[in-house]
């Protein structure tokens, strides 16, 4: 193996760990806004889903 061959390797390698660490921060940001829904953010002028809702709270 030549040095232009390792060097090529290593930058294969290191843009494959810059694209891992940005679908990372990517995971981490979407993952954020997935905790932070709620049942009242998704049904927010729905009224469908909101009727729903409220049948299921009447009902209980």
């Amino acid at each position: 193996m030549t040095i232009d061959e390792i060097d090529k390797i290593i930058d294969h390698l290191q843009k494959t760990k810059d694209l891992l660490c940005l679908r990372k921060n990517n995971l981490c940001s979407e993952n954020n806004k997935a905790e932070d829904l709620t049942i009242k953010k998704l049904t927010k002028e729905n009224p469908t889903l909101s009727a729903n809702f409220s049948e299921l709270k009447i009902d209980t």
